[in-house]
């Protein structure tokens, strides 16, 4: 009897992600966006996705940022969620004009006379920001960690959405993943030939890992150093967040260029402060808010 309710219980897990992964996402991205956003608003509303990490979310950022409303932030909390797994079809389903059409960007990106270093957030939804490389000419590689399936979904289905994902990259402009972890001759070597790389570093560091102390929040957090202490090619360097309104599903890329001149500790500081000021603006859309007992220092 134990037998068949585990694979009950693994069946229902894996139909839950089959769903939620590939057929919703999947679907709606074939549908007009603007019906499609507000399906997601539902979604966010009366689904179970992404309620526990919603709850989790809010749990850590309760204690560092002021919520006037705990069911608003968890709600849109799930729509941000919803929409970068939508995305994750529609950068393959439409073309450059429709998203040219929906998307306002602030600044500029570097010059394409050199490869570039670009850093981002676990912030907003931000897939489809590859075809916008691409339209700038930049051909990237994303360097992240290896996913496990907890990060996706709650059944060995996730591995395959993961694969996906990966797939996708390359057919939406980026270069491929190099996950961390004896990846540091793959950048220097990949900056060489001329591509560009974009990592995040707002994550929680381990015990071996090269960090410095920045400023976030008011509150002081150690971010990992390890990418900009290795590039040893010179490359241009540019911080970008990727945000969305949820009242209408239009998209904002913010782009901010840094000098070439400036040390690891200016770059940490200025990549704290942009995020600094998105998590002032829109607090909910960032991911990592269930890692932020490991990411702030206590007070």
């Amino acid at each position: 009897m134990a037998t068949v309710r585990q694979q009950h219980g693994r069946f229902r897990r894996a139909s839950a992600d089959v769903l939620g992964l590939f057929v919703l996402p999947g679907v709606l991205a074939l549908l007009p966006w603007s019906f499609s956003f507000r399906l997601l608003r539902c979604f966010a509303n009366r689904l179970p996705w992404f309620r526990p990490e919603a709850d989790a979310a809010y749990a850590g950022a309760r204690t560092i940022v002021p919520i006037p409303d705990a069911e608003v932030w968890k709600r849109n909390y799930r729509l941000v969620r919803w929409i970068e797994r939508c995305d994750s079809y529609l950068t393959l389903l439409r073309g450059r004009r429709w998203w040219r059409a929906r998307i306002d960007i602030e600044g500029t990106w570097p010059q394409r006379e050199q490869p570039c270093l670009f850093l981002t957030y676990h912030w907003g939804a931000g897939n489809w920001v590859w075809r916008c490389l691409r339209d700038a000419g930049f051909h990237a590689y994303f360097v992240a960690r290896k996913p496990e399936i907890a990060d996706m979904g709650v059944s060995r289905v996730a591995a395959w959405y993961a694969r996906f994902r990966g797939w996708s990259f390359a057919r939406t402009g980026g270069l491929g993943v190099l996950y961390t972890g004896g990846s540091r001759h793959r950048i220097r070597d990949a900056l060489r030939a001329g591509d560009s790389i974009v990592g995040m570093l707002d994550l929680p560091v381990a015990a071996h890992q090269p960090t410095r102390e920045v400023s976030l929040l008011g509150r002081a957090v150690r971010l990992p150093s390890g990418l900009l202490d290795r590039i040893d090619v010179a490359c241009a360097t540019a911080i970008f967040s990727c945000a969305i309104d949820l009242r209408t599903g239009r998209r904002c890329l913010r782009i901010e260029p840094l000098g070439e001149s400036e040390g690891v500790e200016t770059m940490l500081q200025r990549y704290a402060a942009h995020l600094d000021a998105r998590l002032r603006e829109n607090p909910e859309y960032w991911m990592m808010w269930h890692e932020s007992s490991a990411i702030f220092a206590p007070r």
